[in-house]
């Protein structure tokens, strides 16, 4: 079982909060707490806990006795009509289980309640994982939204820089036209950009099965992060819950099978009880012992489909982590490329741009550069902030699916 610190850790990493949060913002660390109290899956499993507790209520319980009243030689002919020479016998009896089958029956119920509540822990880092995974998505799509107010801004200075150009007679009328053009398309992706934020507030929410009460997330990406080693995620595969579940699964599978072959012990039936004999007035004793003569197995084939499950649960523990282990050394591969490439986007392209289209926008208000070279130096500059955006937030994207996948923290070091 995997606490839930990855979770925690990965805000302290990836995640940081401005100075003040209004009551309109919302923090990661505040849909955590949302999600773990109010996530609908989550809080079914606390029934299922305590549904596999009654069962273990169930499985200490030993036979009840019974009762018996046996009457015989009456209401016949001849000697045996009436009730002269009636029989009447009262005896209890009792079922005795042989080879430990309480105590199999409890331990197979105990590892049932078990493997429930570890289901449960592997569960809430998966549902916490993902309510993560939609905060980094409503934050990647607010900062898109800020960039592209940054880009209109751009946009409307330069067209109020081409109306004076217009009014002075240097430049034709269309080149208003072009960057008013510009200007609107900018408001309609911006407007796009609003709608998708509205969504994602709304997934967001959904993990605690509320509407959103927040206007938006409190949080930005940082600096590329410290990635982990390839020993790192080929180690954290031996804790991965999809690997735990396996092992779970196998405990619990031999705890069945010691449980049916307990119950394939004959059981011992005593009976003890007292005969009146009315035609002597007499009372007897009367005792017996039972047990089932068994010519088979009566568990055979149950047997038989258990240990064929506990085979293919020993192949699945193979293959799974071999799977395991090839997904996260893919990821790895991934991070390395997505923080290479962010690298040189933050310290060389992102630079370039900018310093490009400074250039253009004095060479135009100069009136050595035309209108398409500063049109392209802005589409250049928000090209590479959208790619800086977009390996930052593929970067925690991956890097979730890593956690998610293992159950361990690597987001807690940072560079």
């Amino acid at each position: 079982m995997k606490r839930l610190s990855f979770v925690v850790l990965l805000s302290l990493a990836v995640f940081m909060p401005t100075s003040l949060v209004t009551a309109a913002e919302v923090t990661l660390e505040q849909v955590l707490q949302r999600t773990l109290a109010s996530h609908p899956e989550l809080q079914s499993y606390d029934y299922r806990v305590k549904a596999a507790a009654a069962l273990k209520l169930q499985a200490d319980l030993s036979p009840n006795p019974n009762w018996t009243v046996e009457l015989e030689n009456f209401a016949g002919s001849g000697r045996q009509s009436g009730l002269s020479n009636a029989q009447m016998t009262v005896s209890f009896a009792q079922l005795i289980e042989m080879g430990n089958k309480r105590q199999y029956r409890l331990k197979a119920a105990t590892a049932e309640e078990q493997a429930q509540l570890a289901e449960y822990h592997y569960r809430r880092i998966e549902v916490l994982a993902e309510a993560t995974q939609r905060f980094y998505d409503l934050v990647k799509v607010q900062r898109l939204s800020q960039l592209q107010a940054r880009h209109i801004k751009r946009t409307e200075s330069l067209l109020a820089l081409a109306k004076e150009r217009v009014a002075a007679g240097a430049v034709p009328p269309s080149e208003v036209t072009r960057i008013a053009l510009q200007h609107e398309r900018q408001q309609a992706q911006q407007v796009q950009f609003d709608g998708e934020r509205q969504r994602l507030k709304a997934e967001l929410a959904a993990m605690w099965a509320a509407q959103p009460t927040f206007e938006r997330v409190a949080g930005e990406f940082t600096v590329p992060l410290a990635l982990p080693t390839q020993a790192d995620v080929l180690q954290a595969v031996n804790r991965a819950p999809e690997y735990l579940r396996l092992l779970d699964s196998e405990q619990l599978l031999q705890a069945q099978v010691n449980a049916l072959q307990a119950d394939s012990s004959a059981d011992l039936k005593v009976q003890a009880g007292i005969r009146y004999n009315n035609q002597f007035d007499d009372t007897g004793f009367v005792v017996s012992v039972g047990m089932p003569f068994q010519l088979s197995d009566p568990n055979l084939g149950r047997l038989k489909q258990q240990r064929i499950l506990q085979q293919s649960n020993l192949q699945q523990q193979q293959l799974v982590r071999q799977q395991l282990r090839s997904q996260v050394l893919a990821l790895l591969s991934g991070l390395q490329t997505h923080k290479a490439y962010l690298t040189s986007v933050t310290e060389r392209l992102l630079p370039l741009a900018q310093q490009l289209l400074d250039e253009n926008q004095q060479g135009y208000a100069r009136g050595t550069h035309s209108l398409l070279q500063v049109l392209d130096a802005q589409t250049e500059l928000a090209k590479t902030e959208y790619q800086q955006l977009s390996r930052q937030h593929a970067l925690v994207r991956d890097m979730i699916k890593i956690e998610r996948m293992t159950g361990q923290s690597f987001l807690g070091v940072q560079p």
